[in-house]
């Protein structure tokens, strides 16, 4: 198995950054050859439990969306559809269904999340859908409530 570090850059860290980069230059002298990829933050796992309670909340007051029976899955492809991400439906084996394809929201940035979350909240507004408090923490808004189910 190839050998793989991430390091989270911060001003606390920057040392340990600095020295893993120098370990890495030091293996390629010997022949080892490192790859580094530079990108912003992804989601954080209090955005990922505000988005689950949030969709928990939607599921409660509109289980179905347009005559379709809706799952969290088919609520995160649809509100990442409308927010331009691409998602891709793929028949299931036995052809009765569809499910999405390359839907990641851990993929997303912590700023692409954000207004996720934010579209999400202006069409249940839109909708006249009631959003109580949806887990979370301050990176999620500030709104706390219990963890999402596992």
């Amino acid at each position: 198995m190839s050998e793989r570090r991430t390091v989270k850059l911060t001003r606390a860290n920057r040392e340990k950054a600095l020295r893993g980069l120098e370990i890495a230059l030091a293996k390629s002298e010997h022949g080892k050859c490192w790859t580094m990829e530079l990108r912003e933050s992804t989601r954080t796992d209090d955005q990922n439990d505000a988005l689950h309670g949030l969709i928990d909340q939607i599921l409660k007051q509109r289980p179905s969306l347009n005559g379709l029976r809706m799952d969290k899955a088919s609520y995160k492809a649809v509100f990442m559809q409308a927010l331009g991400h691409e998602v891709k439906m793929l028949p299931t084996l036995d052809g009765t269904s569809f499910f999405p394809m390359g839907l990641r929201t851990s993929r997303l940035t912590v700023g692409e999340f954000v207004d996720l979350m934010e579209f999400i909240l202006a069409w249940c507004a839109e909708q006249g859908l009631t959003v109580e408090h949806f887990g979370g923490g301050e990176e999620a808004g500030g709104v706390s409530s219990p963890a999402r189910a596992a």
